[in-house]
């Protein structure tokens, strides 16, 4: 039997990890989006 005080710190602790990780991966595609952007503009 798993004690209810575990799963609320366990999404508490990967919840803002994979915020952080979404904000970085939204961050590279439109930083790729940027750079090729300026790379066709002649």
């Amino acid at each position: 039997m798993q004690p209810p005080c575990n799963q609320p710190q366990f999404d508490g602790a990967s919840f803002p990890g994979l915020i952080i990780i979404g904000v970085l991966i939204a961050l590279l595609v439109f930083g790729s989006t940027d750079i090729r952007d300026l790379t066709d503009a002649p």
